[in-house]
């Protein structure tokens, strides 16, 4: 039975994705029960289905929220009069790290669910306020101003989010054939995002300077 109404508060919801976030931190999104979270948070399983339903949907507000806070730096530089390029990749750069430094489970999500169903994971990053065609136009008109080179403007999105997210991804595996501790490799994540901005800058800017 679900307790008394008292419990249908923003502090118990708020409790509930705090615990979702320790939880699917530490066993992913395949490992991770309800009851585990329902424990997390100090409530019974019923209170947390009445929030709830299910760990699907418990976890596509997780998301969703992740993504929601990411698109607004962004569309502060869609909305410049004058977008300056740079600007831009630095943001999406910082953002998607900002996302995966605080939520790493996110990572080894999406890869799963872009192989299972990668309409669900579409249908997430829209409704979380993504508009890719504003980027992708922001871009396009870089090229035709001649101040990167030549290329499909998709090209350079893609490359600014694999770079940025694949040492995430991969992090079980990189961290332990290349780093001695989690603390080394929490300094590199750190130190990539200057790496990243300026390994793109250098295979697209036409002038060499970009700092």
């Amino acid at each position: 039975m679900v307790k008394n109404k008292k419990d249908k508060s923003p502090d118990t919801e708020e409790r509930i994705l705090n615990a979702a976030n320790r939880v699917f931190e530490k066993k992913g999104y395949e490992g991770a029960r309800m009851q585990e979270i329902a424990d997390e948070a100090g409530i019974n399983k019923a209170l947390l289905h009445y929030y709830f339903r299910s760990k699907d949907k418990l976890f596509d507000r997780i998301f969703k929220e992740a993504f929601s806070q990411f698109w607004p730096s962004i569309q502060r530089e869609t909305q410049k009069e004058v977008v300056d390029i740079r600007d831009l990749i630095t943001t999406l750069v910082n953002g998607y790290m900002d996302i995966l430094e605080d939520k790493p489970f996110l990572a080894a999500f999406v890869v799963g669910e872009i192989n299972r169903s990668p309409d669900r994971i579409k249908e997430l990053l829209l409704s979380s306020g993504l508009e890719p065609e504003k980027v992708i136009k922001i871009v396009q008109t870089a090229i035709d101003k001649g101040e990167i080179v030549k290329m499909d403007p998709r090209e350079l999105i893609i490359n600014v989010v694999g770079l940025s997210i694949f040492p995430f991804i991969a992090r079980p595996l990189i961290r332990n054939m290349f780093w001695e501790s989690n603390e080394e490799y929490g300094h590199f994540l750190k130190n990539r995002r200057k790496t990243v901005y300026e390994f793109i800058c250098r295979s697209v800017f036409v002038s060499k300077t970009f700092t």
